[in-house]
């Protein structure tokens, strides 16, 4: 490895460079171990030549290019490997930093963090006390999981990366001296040694389970004892009853039930992830009530045993003889109720006669011991804890939504109503309006197997009667645009018997993703509100409305200004039709984890809201490797939730001004003419699909097994391609295309001062702003020239001029109205984090190029190494789909 400069030496002592550069040496002596000498200094070369380039160093560069042009491709698959690990080492040293900063925060007493909890009791503090506790008891904070294709990280990978965070932050700690830190030292070596000869990407597409798996493990590893931190935190800052009656933020999945467009999600799947998360949440709580008791050894003459708790106990050990530990522990009153617990949680798990019924009886039973405690701090302390969990995750952990697209559930309704098919819009309301009432007194029908949709229908009803309603969040309808797909699938729950003959109603929630829909949604939605068959849905649904908003599919149609408006704009005009109709709605709100799929900071987006839409109720999605970055440590978990809900009570208790005319006038124009921009280039020009396909990796992604679902709904077309894989292809080029295309144009034509004015003063454009920010400081226009070389088609090249041009143009608006010299100028530490990635970055982007260049050219070993490079680009750039 090249000796460090003094330059560098120096910086050696930034904590984030130190863990960095320890790092680096740490993977270099297993690289020469591994692979030899002269390898290792290669790899280092390469690091530094692409740097050189970055500088405008073109010598350099072309002996960089040179060295890719002449090596097999099998001779660059462990370069690439190596880079990819360099990246998520960088990635490591990252989150080690940001947890350093956190602790610093928490350390300082003189001023809350920013964003959190106890700052947000400071801005709501003229809220009369009254108002503020109505609120916070009607808090309805849902996050849910879902299993896009975006977390290219496998599992093993992953395990191998969360050793390597545990020994670092033992290395952090200042104690440690000589002899420890050569040890840990080695451990790490250790790890990465192995990590180095596991594949990095995997070599079978992963089934539907390993996602459920894979997403269960957040839970099991860090959420479900994330929570009672939070809550404690919340009562701790509002001066709430301890333990809260409720849960302060609630939990969702869609791995498992995400039919749209996924042949591998149906009927077996759904019963199949019910099961698991049961199994899972019983097995978690079973074990805390087992540690609990464990602990609490109090004697009978020690404490006062409320009249309530003997007779529990005396009734269930007469209940269950051969459960509890009374013989060993006769004056242990706790343990004895404890350990009987403990075996009703086991024939629970078990299904047997004798176990609780739901959660509310296990929290009941154990209320019984909290109030007998004879102590505040031990009634408060872990039993308190363990209340948060099991009124919080219940006996299913996450609630299971079942998503379908609205086209399959019409063509299953045509099947079963005569006329239905041939009817337009109108007369499927008035046949649906007829069949639903008619469904009263029927039996539900066996669902025909070779029917996928009826048969997930019936696969939810008995998911309702054999889990509960809890253990299923929702049905969603993807690609929602009228009142009759909203209720079709009415028809098919009722028919199936959920709503009806003594299983609840679940909740039917219309998912509008293009501007169109979203424009029409308000038309919709008052057309259900006042159909009786629907109004009676409602009522069975305490008069509860939710509707989700696409932020994916309306940027991939309309770019991220229009988007951004028109989802901004839609809240609006959909909270007026329900306070009109009495119903009290919730947005769901399906976030990415890029920019331009309403991917960042969780609190800003939150607070950008329209005024009087978040009103305590909010779902959100966590998507792809969004999950992993924000979840897989417990502080940094806790931090992220903290900001969610501290958003979530801001927003509510005091929420932003209504925005003035002129910022509506000049928000409306700049979507209109960012839309016309964005839509001339991605729709109307011919030559552009060229230009997708031949400068991004888009194609090869369909090669890379990240993901159980296809990336595109039946085509090669623009319009059929996913947003997922649509803005995973971008940020492997490094263009970031539809985070940013049309706003510079747009922006360029408005008031310069107006726009400064509506930054200062409008959450909701400080937001929009700030994201286009962080857009173009991780976009790089001299790496993606790079890929445009690979574009064969001359018309499809010429389009890189005004490509070129206009970010240009917005970059010079952009600093212009934030008054900064420099992109994120205004964050230094978020710059720093976000460059410090990308002397590993750049040498894959070159790689990436060479391969595909001889993949193109039928060269069958280029391949794999190329697939690496998208894995290790993606663990890169991070927020990547």
């Amino acid at each position: 490895m090249p000796a460090l400069s003094s330059t560098t030496a120096a910086r050696a002592l930034d904590p984030l460079d130190r863990d960095t550069l320890l790092l680096e040496r740490l993977l270099g002596d297993v690289l020469e171990e591994q692979n030899g000498r002269a390898f290792r200094e290669r790899l280092f070369w390469l690091r530094d030549s692409a740097a050189a380039l970055r500088e405008g160093d073109d010598a350099q560069g072309e002996q960089l290019l040179t060295f890719l042009r002449g090596q097999p491709a099998a001779r660059l698959a462990p370069y690439v490997r190596a880079c990819s690990m360099q990246l998520q080492l960088a990635n490591i040293a990252e989150e080690l930093e940001r947890l350093r900063r956190r602790r610093e925060y928490d350390s300082d007493t003189s001023v809350p963090q920013r964003e959190s909890l106890a700052a947000t009791v400071g801005a709501v503090s003229q809220v009369p006390r009254s108002r503020v506790a109505e609120a916070l008891a009607q808090l309805d904070v849902r996050l849910v999981m879902t299993a896009h294709p975006t977390e290219a990280t496998r599992r093993s990978v992953f395990d191998h990366q969360q050793t390597v965070w545990r020994i670092m932050e033992k290395l952090d700690d200042p104690r440690v001296g000589a002899t420890r830190r050569r040890a840990l030292e080695d451990e790490l070596r250790e790890v990465l040694t192995t990590w180095w000869q596991t594949d990095e990407v995997r070599r079978m597409r992963p089934l539907v389970e390993d996602e459920v798996r894979r997403t269960l493990f957040f839970f099991e590893a860090v959420l479900f004892d994330a929570l009672p931190p939070l809550a404690a935190e919340l009562s701790r800052c509002f001066d709430m009853p301890w333990p809260p009656a409720t849960p302060v933020l609630r939990f969702g999945s869609w791995a498992g039930g995400d039919m749209d467009g996924n042949p591998e999600v149906g009927p077996a799947s759904i019963a199949r992830t019910l099961h698991l998360h049961r199994g899972t949440a019983l097995r978690l709580l079973h074990r805390r009530i087992d540690a609990l008791a464990r602990e609490f050894s109090q004697a009978d003459d020690h404490v006062f045993l409320s009249p309530a708790l003997r007779a529990s106990i005396e009734h269930d050990e007469a209940e269950l003889p051969n459960v509890g530990s009374r013989r060993r522990n006769p004056h242990e009153p706790f343990r004895r109720k404890l350990g009987l617990i403990a075996g009703r949680m086991q024939k629970t798990r078990r299904r047997e006669a004798g176990g609780y019924s739901d959660p509310a009886e296990l929290a009941a039973d154990l209320e019984l011991v909290r109030n007998s405690l004879s102590s505040a701090r031990v009634a408060g302390g872990a039993i308190a804890r363990l209340l948060v969990q099991v009124r919080t995750f219940g006996f299913h952990l996450a609630a299971l939504d079942v998503r379908q697209s609205a086209g399959p559930l019409q063509a299953a309704v045509a099947q079963l109503v005569d006329g239905y098919a041939e009817a337009d819009e109108a007369g499927r309301q008035a046949l649906l309006a007829q069949a639903i009432p008619a469904l009263e007194g029927t039996r539900p029908p066996k669902a025909p197997a070779d029917d996928e949709v009826l048969a997930a229908f019936a696969a939810i009803a008995r998911g309702v009667r054999d889990h509960g309603a809890r253990a299923l969040g929702s049905v969603i309808i993807s690609m929602a645009e009228q009142p009759s797909d909203v209720l079709c699938t009415l028809y098919l729950l009722r028919r199936a018997g959920v709503g009806r003959d003594g299983l609840p109603a679940l909740p039917i929630v219309p998912l509008f993703e293009t501007v169109d829909d979203l424009t029409g949604a308000q038309a919709t939605m008052s057309t259900l509100y006042a159909d009786p068959a629907y109004a009676s849905h409602l009522n069975g649904c305490e008069r509860r409305q939710e509707i989700m908003l696409g932020y994916s599919d309306s940027a991939k149609d309309g770019g991220f200004i229009s988007a951004q408006w028109e989802l901004y704009a839609a809240q609006e005009r959909l909270m007026a039709a329900a306070d009109e109709h009495a119903v009290k709605l919730r947005f769901f709100h399906g976030r990415g984890g890029s920019t331009s799929r309403g991917g960042g900071p969780s609190h800003r987006a939150i607070v950008a809201q329209p005024p009087g839409s978040i009103r305590g109720r909010i779902r959100i999605t966590e998507q792809g490797e969004v999950i992993s970055q924000r979840y897989a440590h417990p502080e940094l978990a806790q931090r992220a939730l903290e900001q969610t809900l501290s958003g979530v009570v801001l927003a509510t208790l005091a929420p932003p001004a209504e925005p003035p005319a002129r910022y509506r006038e000049e928000a409306q124009r700049l979507a209109d003419d960012s839309r016309r921009a964005y839509r001339a280039l991605i729709y109307d020009d011919e030559r552009f699909d060229a230009l997708l396909h031949q400068a991004s990796p888009l194609d090869e992604l369909a090669e890379l097994n990240i993901g159980s679902r296809p990336a595109s709904r039946g085509g090669r077309r623009l319009r059929e391609l996913r947003a997922i894989p649509w803005v995973f292809a971008w940020m492997q080029n490094r263009l970031l295309l539809p985070a940013w295309y049309g706003a510079g144009s747009a922006l360029d034509a408005g008031d310069l001062a107006l726009q400064r004015e509506m930054r200062e003063q409008w959450p909701f454009f400080r937001m929009v702003i700030s994201t286009l920010e962080m857009s173009l400081f991780k976009s790089d226009l001299g790496v993606a020239e790079r890929y445009v070389e690979l574009v064969t088609d001359e018309g499809a090249r010429a389009l890189w001029t005004p490509i070129r041009d206009e970010h240009e143009r917005l970059v010079e608006r952009v600093l212009k109205i934030t008054g900064s010299d420099t992109l994120l100028g205004g964050t230094p530490a978020l710059q720093k984090r976000l460059s410090h990635r990308n002397p590993w970055i750049d040498p894959l982007s070159h790689v990436q190029v060479d391969l595909l260049r001889r993949a193109r050219a039928d060269d069958a070993d280029a391949q794999t190494p190329l697939l690496h490079t998208v894995a290790g680009i993606a663990a890169g750039m991070r927020n990547t789909g």
